[in-house]
């Protein structure tokens, strides 16, 4: 629906004029350091998993990254998931253990966001603070606000009431159930979680963690901003607006459809409208010749293409390892 709304007007002849003549040395770089930004990644996750006791390679945690990012571009939200257990099926760590050290790490990353909008904010409030409560926050506040005036209190009582009670439900089942079978991987599950949540704080290497962390959303940052010179109409923005641009477009990439496809589109095209790189309707073909959109269009299309390949390399790796492996025990 988003990527309808977002391209319904758009004038494709000269989309695809646009993209085809952008300086592709420009999206070259932007690839690169996305792929660079994958590998830390997966640094990252061997040092969350040092304090549980394993030493994965730094292949097999890359390989899990990247299709994991890969599999997000088919199904949203399935990619910590495939993650978690191309990793369960390289070196044999149990999935429930992994998923804990995914979601610290989607936690830190959240931050990271959270941090960077703040920065955003408030180094050009009056600009860019309009920008996020219009487009972003707005409407959910909005909404809160309403919500609240039509209940009051109860917002906040009805809540804590069914996590009040949704506690010692469990627990009088966990009581009540507990030698069951079903129970007992529940709890074998919930207690590998437990275990990821408490790797952040037992491990040894923390500055590689944070190291690799800011490394990671560094090269996010130049993954935009290098893609601003690719492009005439944005060529002339500066870095701290490729940091506005990659903000938003990270806002954008978290929606659950598959690559955050038109969330992204629209969210970068009214960011740019900010600078006035603003659509221009054709009065013959009653179309729009949208730069924003095209802009968006490009440094979503590298990334999407860059997804592609880390993720069909890792495939190619895991399946050659495999026929290897097989090779060997018929020999």
């Amino acid at each position: 629906m988003l990527l309808y709304v977002a391209f319904k007007d758009v004038d494709f002849p000269s989309l695809l004029k646009d993209i085809i003549h952008a300086d592709f040395r420009w999206l070259g770089l932007s690839f690169l350091f996305g792929v660079i930004a994958m590998m830390s990644r997966a640094q990252r996750w061997r040092i969350v998993l040092e304090p549980l006791g394993y030493k994965p390679s730094f292949v097999n945690c890359f390989n899990g990254v990247s299709l994991g990012y890969f599999a997000n571009i088919a199904f949203p939200r399935m990619g910590e998931v495939v993650r978690c257990t191309t990793l369960n099926q390289t070196e044999k760590i149990p999935v429930n253990k992994l998923i804990g050290t995914v979601v610290v790490e989607r936690l830190i990353d959240v931050m990271m966001l959270l941090s960077l909008i703040v920065i955003v904010i408030f180094t050009q409030a009056e600009l860019f603070g309009t920008f996020f409560m219009k487009n972003v926050f707005g409407e959910k506040l909005n909404t809160f606000s309403d919500l609240k005036k039509n209940t009051g209190i109860w917002l906040y009582l009805i809540p804590l009431a069914f996590a009040i009670g949704g506690f010692f439900l469990i627990r009088y089942f966990l009581k009540k159930f507990g030698e069951h079978s079903f129970v007992k991987k529940v709890r074998e599950f919930a207690s590998g979680i437990a275990q990821g949540f408490i790797a952040l704080f037992k491990m040894k290497n923390k500055a590689g963690f944070i190291f690799h962390t800011l490394f990671i959303w560094f090269n996010y940052f130049l993954m935009t901003w290098v893609c601003v010179y690719s492009y005439a109409p944005t060529a002339a923005l500066n870095a701290f607006d490729g940091l506005f641009l990659m903000v938003v477009g990270g806002l954008g990439m978290t929606a659950p459809t598959p690559a955050g496809i038109g969330p992204f589109h629209l969210l970068v095209k009214a960011a740019l409208e900010l600078y006035g790189i603003v659509p221009v309707l054709n009065p013959v073909t009653l179309k729009k010749y949208d730069p924003g959109i095209t802009f968006a269009t490009i440094v979503h299309t590298t990334q999407f293409v860059m997804t592609v390949c880390a993720g069909l390399f890792s495939l190619s790796v895991m399946a050659l390892r495999k026929r290897k492996n097989n090779g060997k025990q018929e020999a």
